[in-house]
């Protein structure tokens, strides 16, 4: 029932209907490809080593809602006229879409950088329902991990419990996006 429904260059190519959606929004390389995969548990959205490949919005259809993965921000290799093209785009479908009832903002927890916070400060300005996924859980130790949760909440001005763990990897807490999904939508 996952797939890859499309991928839009511009407002043009969007769909147009009123299906639940979820965006999926982070910085370069801090695995949404793969956790959109985890989600649907098989690969239906395509990862790479190489940063800064997500250019377009990507349309992706689960059962009762669709994630929308954004293009990645903070990427330095991009130049800056089409790092702000980006922006924009971005900032068009997030403010244009009536559909949207949740925006996952996904962050490598072992690095979260003034990128992550000021597209943290600019989505707890237009959603109620903004979560943080901190991806990569695998890579801190345990024992460092609450730490670390509370020291990043504070950075990112959110409250600990809009915060979700996961590691795509080890296949953990993808069931607690599912969670937060079906608590906004009511589906």
């Amino acid at each position: 029932m996952c797939r890859f429904i499309k991928s839009a260059t511009d407002a043009s190519g969007w769909i147009d209907d009123d299906c639940n959606e979820f965006c999926f929004i982070g910085r370069s390389n801090v695995g949404k490809s793969s956790l959109i995969n985890s989600m649907a548990k098989k690969k239906i959205a395509i990862s790479s080593k190489t940063p800064g490949r997500t250019q377009l919005i990507n349309f992706y259809s689960f059962k009762h809602f669709r994630i929308i993965d954004l293009p990645g921000y903070g990427y330095a290799k991009v130049s800056k006229d089409k790092h702000n093209e980006l922006m924009a785009y971005i900032d068009l479908y997030i403010s244009s879409r009536k559909n949207i009832f949740g925006v996952f903002q996904v962050c490598d927890i072992g690095v979260v950088t003034n990128d992550d916070k000021q597209a943290s400060q600019y989505i707890q300005k237009k959603f109620i329902n903004h979560f943080v996924v901190l991806n990569k859980i695998d890579k801190i130790p345990k024992t460092l991990l609450k730490k670390r949760i509370n020291e990043i909440a504070k950075f990112l001005s959110i409250d600990e419990k809009k915060i979700i763990l996961t590691s795509t990897k080890k296949n953990l807490g993808i069931n607690d996006i599912y969670k937060k999904i079906h608590e906004c939508a009511k589906i």
